[in-house]
């Protein structure tokens, strides 16, 4: 089967009905796959667009030569690490 290209969009929204734990925010930043619309939507605050666009600028998503995120350097880890409860301490691209 042949992997169809991406075609990610956002949009902003003042409708926070599709995303009822969202529902005090005054706007969402939408993201989806156009050419997949059934994957589904990913909602934002603004504070977290914000976070998201500087760490892309700061080249956080950034992908190795072989497609794989960089591993995640050791002060993050050790962060991460007194984190807590709910928070993730897989290394970035780990499953």
């Amino acid at each position: 089967m042949e992997e169809t290209e991406s075609r990610v969009e956002v949009y902003v929204t003042t409708d926070t009905t599709q995303a009822p734990h969202k529902a005090g925010e005054s706007k969402l930043y939408v993201m989806y796959d156009a050419a997949k619309p059934e994957a589904g939507k990913l909602y934002f605050t603004e504070a977290e667009w914000d976070a998201f666009v500087l760490g892309v600028k700061d080249g956080e998503f950034d992908l190795d030569e072989d497609g794989n995120l960089p591993p995640v350097p050791q002060e993050q880890l050790a962060q991460q690490a007194g984190a807590g409860p709910g928070r993730s301490t897989q290394p970035r691209g780990a499953s």
